[in-house]
């Protein structure tokens, strides 16, 4: 017969409640946000006091997990790692759900023309890419669907060969069947191909846009799923070839959008 030693089963219990209040402590939880933004950026844990100013140096002992630098935290450290990824502080302190910030310019592409321009001039010596995500390695037309998800990402920093940079979103639970979403793609196109900031497309899975608007994912998480690179600026100047009455349709749209500087009327994109 199967023998239960009493006091085995309750060191077990014990133990398993010790586990459970630890990994419940919120200052835990803070620190492994902070190495689980890192890390997704590119940056292993023991790399990040590379990266800390002189005033907030570390050990790279503290980094080596949660356990270790939940005692090392501080407003300040958790400011930083905010400030140089692009993060919301909420996020890392739990009480946000949203990684990202987003830059809401939907309907009014001079929002998005002032903050790019701005972003150039507080930093204007720094690489910039705007990055597009969708679901379908199918050209876009009338028959698309599913998610839009556009990203703005500046290079920061450089760690032995790798680049570093960080992200906003600039896209809010965008829809390829909706066709203001498209067009506003456009607007966005045309404002980055006269600040010279590259477009690309790139292609995910639908669950990764979806988590990704929801703010369960990284920008780069999405990026490492690539699968196809397309070029959303023939959407403005397509291909000898390629051009369509839908395309025409939306640019039409998007340039009003651009001219005025607003939503277009009730009758046409809404």
């Amino acid at each position: 017969m199967l023998s239960i030693n009493p006091k085995s089963v309750v060191d077990g219990i014990r133990d398993f409640a010790a586990v459970w209040k630890k990994r419940r402590n919120p200052a835990r939880a803070q620190a492994q946000r902070l190495l689980d933004a890192f890390a997704a950026h590119g940056v292993a844990g023991v790399q990040i006091p590379r990266l800390l100013p002189e005033a907030l140096a570390l050990p790279n002992a503290a980094f080596a997990d949660a356990d270790d630098l939940k005692d090392k935290l501080t407003p300040r450290l958790l400011d930083w790692a905010a400030d140089t990824l692009a993060l919301r502080r909420g996020w890392l302190d739990g009480v946000d759900s949203q990684r990202h910030h987003r830059v809401q310019g939907y309907k009014q592409p001079s929002i998005y023309r002032d903050w790019l321009q701005q972003r150039q001039k507080l930093f204007p010596n720094l690489d910039r890419i705007i990055h597009v995500f969708v679901a379908s390695k199918e050209p876009l037309g009338p028959q698309s669907t599913g998610s839009l998800c556009v990203a703005y990402g500046e290079r920061f920093d450089t760690l032995d060969t790798q680049e570093l940079s960080r992200y906003w979103l600039l896209s809010d639970h965008w829809r390829l069947d909706h066709s203001p979403c498209t067009v506003n793609l456009m607007a966005l196109c045309a404002i980055a191909g006269e600040l010279g900031i590259m477009v690309i497309g790139h292609v995910a899975t639908r669950e990764a846009l979806v988590r990704l608007d929801d703010g369960q994912l990284f920008v780069p998480q999405v990026l490492a799923l690539d699968a196809h690179r397309w070029f959303p600026a023939d959407l403005i100047d397509p291909p000898p070839g390629q051009d369509s009455a839908w395309r025409q349709t939306l640019w039409a749209d998007a340039q009003e959008l651009l001219r005025s500087g607003h939503a277009l009327g009730p009758n046409r994109s809404t």
